[in-house]
């Protein structure tokens, strides 16, 4: 408190001490240091710090539109940190407005469909209308693809073709995507089968396989008709990755606390894609289902004896009326029919099974050596386990560990056809694992050169405001004071002669050089007095001269 009470002290006895016009400049100087200080901790710098699209990547081809925007303007304050640029708060509008007259904005996926529609007109014919949706659709993917992770450019181009012939109409598509990986990176086929199938879902009557791929840094894929394409479209690998990768990562977690450990499946998959099998199963027994039966009944009658035989019997004469002979014969006769449908007695299913599954897994595991010594360590935390391990506790601990791992391992495989203990499938190896070596960080010159890199505005503010300081103390220290030189007086009041006036001139020199430090006045009175006597008494004549 007390160095506070003597600061302020001094503070306020220089302010006294200062004439007016320093006060007031002292004052506008005091709160120009203020709204500085106040501004410093507001806005950190004039330097680049807002990114100027929000967000919005900006790719390598639309950075260099920029830029020529920018120059084209005079606007040299920006900073480009990969796909963003920043910019100075206070002028993103100016900057905003500069990329706009150029027009170099990043462009919208809808951008192109509403420009398509605005420049159409009601009075276009129906082909120009689909000339300009699509151009539209073309620039469209290309913007997408261009947004891709590694993707730095891209356009699409496609033709439809409509062959008539009489009631056949055939329709062929072609499709050619030319894309530039960023630098001179080339296309990977993960990333060629996803701008296939991109390509081809927006495209109606397109297939994957009917799109030519061109990497601009690389080869082409050429488009296959017939079928085919790249690795990643083939039904069996990419079915084969995908449980190779799921298969790795269960591995992986159930061993996580192993450091260090890799894992490496391998599945065999079912070739067949579908099978679809009959069951049936016949039993001795039959089952009917349909029965029918007739029946047939037939009455057969017979006459007595004939008439008279002879000539007269044959005449046509009138017939004689005769009575009746008894003695025919009645016959009845029966037919039956039974018709019977049966089945013979059995079962029938039908199974349909899904192919590309797996029928054999395999792992292939490796475990650093660093691990089992680690296993160690922790056992044998004692004074005597600093002379390290031996040989045979190391293989000790590794037959353990890779017996537990193995069966671990094995019981998340699934089960084999022809391999009873699925142990035999584990394969597991140690390797001697190396030290990464130390990255070194950025060293304290290049930390204080970054630092400067980036506050250079607020350095450079703090600097004014020390000038301010500085200018404003030496204005103080250079107030001038009024100083009154002794003069000698008679005791009558009469002016002294030019002698005496002589003398008080020469007695003042003196008098100047008194009060050096490390000195008395009485000691260097008296020295005075041994050198020149004649100055000493002029020198206590001024004195009493100016007590009376």
């Amino acid at each position: 408190m007390d160095f506070l009470n003597q600061a302020f002290a001094q503070v306020a006895d220089l302010f006294r001490s200062m004439s007016p016009g320093a006060r007031i400049t002292a004052g506008l100087l005091l709160a120009v240091l203020v709204a500085s200080l106040g501004l410093l901790f507001t806005y950190p710098g004039s330097g680049p710090d807002v990114d100027l699209f929000s967000g919005t990547s900006v790719s390598p081809s639309q950075v260099t539109q920029i830029q020529a925007a920018f120059a084209k303007r005079g606007l040299n304050t920006y900073e480009i940190e990969g796909s963003r640029i920043r910019v100075p708060r206070g002028q993103r509008d100016v900057y905003l407005a500069a990329v706009a007259e150029a027009r170099a904005l990043p462009p919208d996926f809808e951008s192109a469909f509403d420009t398509a529609l605005e420049g159409s007109s009601v009075f276009a014919s129906r082909e120009e209308r689909q000339m300009r949706l699509k151009l539209a659709k073309q620039k469209t993917l290309g913007l997408i693809i261009s947004q891709m992770t590694g993707i730095e450019s891209a356009s699409v181009i496609y033709d439809v073709e409509e062959n008539r012939h009489a009631f056949n109409r055939q329709r062929t598509t072609t499709a050619t995507a030319a894309v530039r990986p960023m630098g001179n990176e080339q296309l990977a086929e993960s990333q060629v089968a996803s701008i296939r199938s991109l390509v081809a879902g927006s495209i109606a009557g397109l297939r994957p396989n009917q799109v030519t791929v061109a990497d601009l840094n690389g080869p082409t894929w050429h488009a296959n008709p017939e079928g085919g394409g790249t690795a990643v479209e083939d039904p069996y690998i990419a079915r084969k990755r995908m449980y190779e990768q799921e298969w790795e990562a269960k591995i992986l977690n159930a061993l996580a606390y192993v450091p260090g450990i890799r894992v490496t499946p391998n599945v065999e998959l079912d070739r067949e894609r579908e099978r679809t099998e009959f069951i049936r199963e016949h039993h001795p027994k039959t089952t009917i289902i349909e029965e029918q039966e007739q029946f047939k009944t037939r009455v057969r009658e017979g006459t007595g004896s004939g008439g008279p035989p002879g000539y007269r019997a044959q005449q046509n004469t009138p017939a004689e009326l005769t009575p009746a002979r008894s003695g025919g014969t009645r016959e009845e006769e029966e037919d039956s029919t039974r018709q019977m449908r049966a089945l013979a007695s059995g079962a029938e299913q039908q199974r349909v099974s899904v192919g590309l599954t797996p029928q054999r897994v395999s792992v292939s595991v490796a475990i650093p050596s660093g691990y089992f010594e680690k296993i160690w360590g922790e056992r044998n935390q004692t004074a005597g386990a600093a002379e390290g391990p031996e040989a045979a506790q190391l293989e000790q601990i590794r037959t353990e560990e890779t017996s537990q791992i193995r069966r671990l391992v094995a019981n998340l495989l699934p089960p084999t056809e022809g391999v009873e203990d699925r142990t035999e499938l584990v394969e597991i190896m140690t390797f001697q694992g190396f030290t990464p070596e130390e990255l070194h960080g950025p060293t304290y010159s290049e930390q204080a050169l970054t630092w400067l890199a980036r506050h250079w505005s607020t350095l450079g503010m703090l600097l004014v405001a020390a000038f301010s300081l500085v200018v404003l103390r030496s204005m103080v220290l250079a107030a001038p004071t009024e100083k009154r030189s002794p003069e000698l007086f008679r005791p009558d009041g009469a002016e002294a002669h030019a002698s005496d006036r002589e003398a008080a001139a020469s007695a003042a020199k003196e008098m100047a050089g008194f009060h050096r430090a490390g000195r008395s006045l009485r000691d260097e009175l008296s020295e005075m007095v041994q050198e020149d006597p004649g100055a000493a008494a002029n020198i206590l004549k001024s004195w009493i001269g100016q007590s009376g």
